[in-house]
């Protein structure tokens, strides 16, 4: 029953909030919030059910020729639930804060507790069905939060962009559950697993592997299928922390764990995953360097580190992947939730060349977003040091220099734009009151005034702001775990992190002997510790020197003129796509609406009418009345059947 709990309380709240919002008023946050908090309690109630070696299974009903659906609790769910439920908690209270006085309140608290219910029917559902009805929800959800404020253009077109770039993985998916379900015959993962080594030839399996990652790449933000992304920082803050940050966008990871035995036999989709993982953190880290708008960086950075994922988990590092999924979790939405106090104290500016000098107007934003830069930046002691090394060493160890290569400089570079983003933030002087165009802003969608709570809030009479500490507070709960969860990982092989999963993910099988890494673990944390510091002097000696500082204004013009357009077009894969598909998309709509439409579809329609309209008048004037003339029809009738056997049958045929 506590699982049906976790399950079901956050949809009969996001029902509840939808059809008695309006009634609820104030309400609704609290509401809300409870709807996840609960069901957090729950799943840390069933810990140790879920950490049982055949964990938590409860079924729900079988259908057609003994498909089963059910929900499933183990080690790998149980971690995507304690942080759906969890960090999600903490977003839906921030929320009350940062959503005061919105229009639709209510609202975007029924969109919120849906988006939960439909990631934990991803991550529970114990069978490919129940996760591809929860893929789709969770695409859907995202489509209503990300353009929950409709009424911007922006907002409904980085909707309309992010939803159909996630269907074209909702189609791979299919295709692979396609294959799973014609060759196994079954829809159950342990069905699955356990029948797939001889109901799949080598290349059988290698589709099935690509048409799930074609998935993740969409969800998880992958190279080519990333460009959505960025755009999605329409959504309200508290939407790019849940969806962007901590949930979403992580599911491509964790599909690929789930399905590891898929992996884990098929060393052509590891090397392919492991590919597209690394480009994507190191294409993510340099656009992160040339963004201006605070959110559209910690946007790239969230392509990036998710990419960091993609690459452990793809060359079979699961628990190194899953692992820093989990500081992600906790770093990132701090960051984002810092960023929505700031652009909340700065009335909804979000470009950093307009900031500056906030440390002492904002410490504790300033203090919570230093803690979340050095976790993301592996600095030592802090969560993401301990993750992203685990992804990279074990990357090197299981054979694989060139894509450790990239992880290490994507590190550099990470240091590198985290620090100049705290840098332009929180130091120097502020730069608000200075003329956009001497900053280099050109335009003015440019100038980081995208709406936020406050632009939709109009109320005729002055409203109760809600109190300060709904935003700081669930930034403070985040902190420690930014700084310790990484430390489950002290130890290596004995570490408590490695024990909880054991042989969870099985061994990956191979084509050749895997040669011993060149250099230890130590040796490894020393390089990257080397470019991480390189990255943060760069940063420091860019924008944070008494020089960078006193010429502040001249320097982030020359930069943002300066900046090259590869980069600011984002290596022009929107160009690309809109050329490519776009426009000859809008093309073939225009043809059949100005020909296709009338002159066939439309044209066919009208004939149907004239043809009965003729076929009525045709028959019509048969009827005479005169009995000779139907005499004369009915022999009419008979010759024409007799001459028809005459001829059919004549002969001696």
């Amino acid at each position: 029953m506590l699982l049906y709990l976790v399950w079901l309380l956050p949809l009969a709240g996001a029902v509840l909030l939808w059809a008695f919002g309006p009634q609820l008023k104030s309400w609704a946050g609290p509401i809300g919030s409870a709807m996840i908090g609960v069901p957090f309690a729950a799943t840390l109630a069933l810990w140790p059910d879920a950490t049982a070696p055949a964990g938590l299974h409860v079924p729900l009903v079988t259908w057609l020729n003994g498909w089963s659906f059910g929900l499933q609790l183990d080690r790998l769910s149980l971690i995507w639930t304690l942080v759906i439920t969890g960090v999600g908690f903490l977003i839906h209270v921030y929320s009350i804060g940062y959503m005061d006085g919105d229009r639709a309140f209510a609202r975007f608290f029924a969109y919120m507790n849906f988006f939960v219910y439909a990631m934990l029917t991803l991550v529970l559902s114990d069978n490919v069905i129940g996760l591809l009805v929860g893929w789709g929800l969770v695409g859907l959800a995202s489509y209503f939060l990300i353009g929950f404020w409709f009424e911007r253009p922006s907002a409904v077109a980085a909707a309309r962009k992010a939803f159909v770039m996630n269907v074209v993985g909702d189609v791979g998916i299919m295709f692979a559950i396609f294959v799973i379900v014609a060759k196994v015959g079954t829809i159950g993962y342990a069905d699955v697993f356990a029948k797939f080594g001889t109901a799949f030839t080598k290349e059988e399996l290698f589709l099935v592997c690509l048409g799930l990652f074609i998935g993740c790449a969409a969800k998880s933000a992958q190279v080519p299928l990333h460009t959505w992304l960025p755009d999605a920082m329409e959504g309200p803050t508290p939407v790019s922390a849940l969806i962007h940050a901590a949930t979403m966008v992580t599911a491509g990871v964790y599909l690929i764990a789930r399905f590891a035995p898929l992996w884990n036999a098929s060393p052509d989709a590891r090397s392919l995953v492991g590919v597209i993982g690394a480009i994507t953190a190191i294409a993510g880290a340099v656009l992160g360097c040339v963004q201006w708008d605070i959110k559209r960086i910690l946007a790239y950075s969230t392509m990036s580190q998710i990419g960091y994922m993609i690459m452990g988990v793809g060359v079979g590092a699961f628990e190194g992947g899953v692992l820093h999924f989990l500081t992600h979790a906790f770093f990132k939405a701090q960051l984002f939730l810092t960023a929505g106090i700031v652009i909340h104290a700065l009335h909804d500016e979000q470009d950093v060349r307009r900031m500056g000098g906030l440390r002492t107007r904002l410490p504790f934003a300033y203090f919570a977003m230093l803690i979340g830069v050095l976790s993301i930046s592996g600095v030592p002691g802090f969560s993401g040091f301990f993750s992203k090394d685990a992804v990279l060493y074990e990357t090197l160890a299981k054979g694989h220099p060139y894509l450790y290569a990239v992880g290490v400089v994507t590190a550099g570079i990470t240091a590198y734009y985290m620090f100049r983003m705290l840098f332009l933030t929180f130091f120097g002087r502020y730069r608000g009151d200075v003329d956009p165009s001497d900053l280099g802003i050109r335009h003015p969608e440019f100038a980081g005034t995208a709406p936020s709570a406050g632009h939709h809030a109009e109320e005729e009479e002055p409203h109760h702001h809600a109190p300060a500490w709904l935003m700081s507070g669930p930034v403070a709960v985040l902190i420690p775990f930014s700084i310790a969860i990484g430390w489950l990982q002290f130890g290596g092989d004995t570490s408590p992190w490695a024990r909880f999963f054991g042989d969870f993910f099985g061994t990956a099988a191979t084509t050749a002997p895997v040669p011993a890494p060149p250099f230890s673990e130590v040796v490894s944390t020393a390089i990257v510790l080397v470019l991480v510091l390189a990255g943060f002097a760069v940063a420091w000696l860019r924008y944070c020197n008494t020089a960078a500082l006193q010429n502040a204004v001249p320097r982030l013009r020359a930069e943002t003129v300066r900046t090259p357009a590869l980069l600011w077009n984002a290596y022009y894969f929107d160009a690309a796509y809109d050329y490519l598909l776009v426009r000859p998309a809008r093309a073939l709509g225009a043809a059949f609406v100005r020909f296709v439409d009338p002159h066939v579809i439309d044209a066919a329609v009208r004939e149907a009418a004239i043809s009965s309209q003729w076929l009525g008048h045709l028959f019509r004037s048969f009827q005479t009345g005169l009995v000779r003339a139907y005499a004369l029809s009915i022999a009419f009738g008979v010759l024409c059947v007799v001459a028809y056997y005459a001829v059919a049958f004549g002969g001696g045929r």
